[in-house]
């Protein structure tokens, strides 16, 4: 039985020992793939200094302008459960739904605030 066992397991050694060769051939043409780099090659395409700057300028427009977004959305559905919680206190007859009347003080700010400047933005500036 220990023999069995042994010769099973030389097989299995033998067999992952193979397969990894076979990977390793397999992977080693595209490791040559690579072309030689000039490193005296201009390949900026004519680019500036000027050009490179503009582009992180509209990067950093367009990240500005998501953040706002994503905290105008967030404003609208924090707006959104504190309308439900209010909701639900007037059902369940508490008598101090604060969190919810902060949580709409809040919801509507940010929501406000991002609103406010997306229409400033689209009709003020462009």
């Amino acid at each position: 039985m220990k023999a069995i066992k042994t010769l099973k397991a030389a097989y299995n050694s033998a067999k992952l020992h193979a397969t990894t060769a076979v990977i390793g051939a397999l992977a080693a043409p595209s490791a040559f793939a690579i072309s030689k780099t000039d490193l005296t090659d201009d390949t900026s395409g004519g680019k500036t200094a000027d050009d490179v700057m503009t582009n992180i300028d509209n990067t950093a427009q367009g990240g500005a302008t998501l953040l706002i977004s994503l905290v105008s959305i967030g404003g609208f559905v924090v707006v959104a459960m504190s309308l439900y919680t209010l909701w639900k206190a007037s059902k369940d007859e508490r008598e101090k739904p604060m969190s919810a009347i902060v949580g709409l003080f809040i919801g509507g700010l940010m929501a406000g605030v991002g609103t406010v400047m997306w229409i400033m933005r689209n009709t003020l500036v462009e």
